[in-house]
């Protein structure tokens, strides 16, 4: 019985990542590794949420940034932390805390600080309502 118990428990706490879904175009937004060159600083954004995976409360974090008055097309995490959760019987045990700035980069190609500027993070394509992949709108 206590073998059981176990193995369900197991199987809950499996399931119960990747809960979070992308929304209002969240997908769209480029996490970076360091300091974007050529773009501009919106604001800086501190979330914290009760999650059991740590690509649960980025895709929280970007959630966040899509819902912002000025959102933003990118972001880079300049702290990272988890606390513990108290008086939790059930979920998870702690929360994750993202503190990002976010910047809007005019450029799909997005520079970055480390290296010297070389590193570049992959362009973000937006689609703008067209179903093509080339970009062709019917």
């Amino acid at each position: 019985m206590k073998k059981l118990f176990a193995l369900l428990s197991v199987m809950l706490v499996a399931a119960c990542g990747g809960m979070i879904k992308n929304e209002n175009g969240s997908e769209f937004i480029k996490q970076l590794d360091a300091e974007p060159i050529g773009c501009t600083f919106l604001y800086k954004l501190e979330s914290e949420v009760s999650v059991y995976d740590a690509d649960d409360a980025r895709r929280y974090l970007e959630n966040r940034i899509a819902d912002q008055a000025r959102p933003g097309n990118a972001y880079w995490i300049v702290s990272q932390r988890t606390k513990p959760n108290e008086w939790v019987i059930f979920g998870p045990e702690r929360a994750f805390v993202l503190v990002a700035n976010v910047y809007d980069c005019p450029h799909s190609n997005m520079r970055t600080a480390r290296d010297g500027g070389s590193a570049t993070v992959s362009p973000v394509y937006d689609m703008g309502g067209c179903s093509s992949m080339y970009g062709e709108c019917y």
